[in-house]
């Protein structure tokens, strides 16, 4: 049988949130697994018909090391591992050939001049690309109240109807592999 994979960073824990809201829809079509990207498997199994990838704009772009390093110093939380996360997670993932994908990200509604320039699930689709993936759907953009959350209201509804889409998307899709 086959199942989807929901691969997700989150440092407020709004991608969280977002990521199992997308896999209790997904869950209505086939089993949806969701794994934080410190924890993913780097092999990819062929019964994985469906990756979806997710983490937060985060100094306008995909977290990174320094940008963890510094939600440490802030204090605000903890990151344990802040060498690694959904950007080196998919540097060094095996997928399978033509995997049916799709990216999803966090960021704030305004400033309008910020949110046109960040750039998380714009680098997570090109990531997927980069290994053969085939995406399903252009990314997806979820909306906090502030820098650190919370989700804005409605949100966590959004993503599961845009689960919901995904999942028929998949179904419609042709064979590729």
């Amino acid at each position: 049988m086959t199942r989807a994979l929901v691969v997700y960073e989150s440092i407020y824990g709004d991608n969280r949130k977002v990521a199992e809201a997308i896999a209790v829809s997904l869950r209505q079509s086939m089993p949806a697994d969701v794994v934080a990207a410190v924890d993913a498997p780097r092999d990819i199994a062929d019964d994985v018909a469906l990756l979806v990838v997710g983490g937060p704009n985060h100094a306008m772009s995909m977290p990174r090391q320094s940008t963890r390093e510094s939600v440490n110093k802030s204090g605000d939380v903890h990151i344990d591992n802040t060498a690694f996360g959904l950007h080196e997670w998919l540097d060094v993932v095996t997928l399978p050939a033509g995997i049916a994908a799709a990216a999803f990200d966090t960021r704030m509604e305004h400033p309008k001049f910020l949110t046109a320039i960040d750039h998380a699930s714009r680098t997570e689709e090109k990531l997927l690309k980069r290994h053969g993936a085939s995406l399903v759907a252009p990314a997806e953009h979820f909306h906090v109240s502030d820098a650190k959350g919370p989700l804005a209201p409605g949100e966590e509804d959004r993503a599961r109807q845009w689960g919901i889409q995904l999942a028929q998307g998949l179904a419609t899709r042709s064979p590729a592999r």
